[in-house]
């Protein structure tokens, strides 16, 4: 636990109940609901990412700390942080469907073309992907995705240093209910080097971003 980044997760899904009022509840309890809403009533600090949509927010104390998308059923997310000369982060987060590869990767390009001049090149941009997994001998594995080649080959293409590249996969297949898959990036806004990634049954990752 990070202090400074709010606990959307929980240590027991809920069960389905008969009574509608506490599966209202429930489903309200899932991170990406209570994310919107922190949304609904103000919370500025917040950007949501659709589907089918590519969104990128500099992240600082005062601004925007936290990126997601709504829950993954089947599609692709790529997320990326990648670093500004003035020393702040800048988060790309991403999500479409799985047959619009060349979409979310053109996406993806216009929004590092966007920023491309404040980019500092000498930081490696970290780049996540949250994609379809599959059971194998007990283990989930990622179901091979030709974004990932796309999006490698696109960042090795504009960063002479390269990125650094994860694979998560997701759970897509017989979930639980009031299963959580959608992707959350949450920065500490008191060290914006400190990321918590949020993904797949609300599994926490803890991510040093100077490393």
């Amino acid at each position: 636990m990070v202090e400074g980044i709010i606990n959307l997760t929980r240590k027991v899904l809920p069960k389905l109940s008969p009574y509608s009022k506490h599966n209202l509840e429930s489903l309200n309890s899932m991170p990406e609901m209570v994310l919107a809403k922190m949304i609904r009533n103000g919370d500025k600090s917040i950007i949501h990412t659709d589907m089918n949509q590519c969104t990128a927010a500099i992240i600082s104390k005062d601004g925007i700390t936290t990126s997601y998308t709504d829950a993954l059923n089947g599609c692709n997310s790529v997320g990326a942080v990648l670093q500004l000369k003035d020393g702040r982060k800048l988060c790309i987060q991403s999500h479409y469907v799985p047959t619009n590869i060349s979409g979310q990767t053109n996406a993806v390009e216009k929004q590092l073309q966007t920023y491309e001049k404040y980019i500092d090149q000498n930081y490696r941009p970290k780049v996540f992907f949250n994609i379809r997994g599959y059971d194998d001998c007990g283990k989930l594995s990622p179901v091979p995705n030709p974004i990932v080649d796309t999006i490698k080959d696109l960042f090795n293409k504009l960063f002479a240093k390269g990125a650094d590249f994860s694979i998560t996969p997701y759970q897509n297949q017989k979930r639980p209910a009031f299963f959580s898959s959608a992707n959350i990036f949450q920065f500490n806004p008191n060290n914006t080097n400190q990321l918590k990634i949020t993904n797949v049954g609300e599994q926490e990752k803890f991510i040093d971003l100077t490393i």
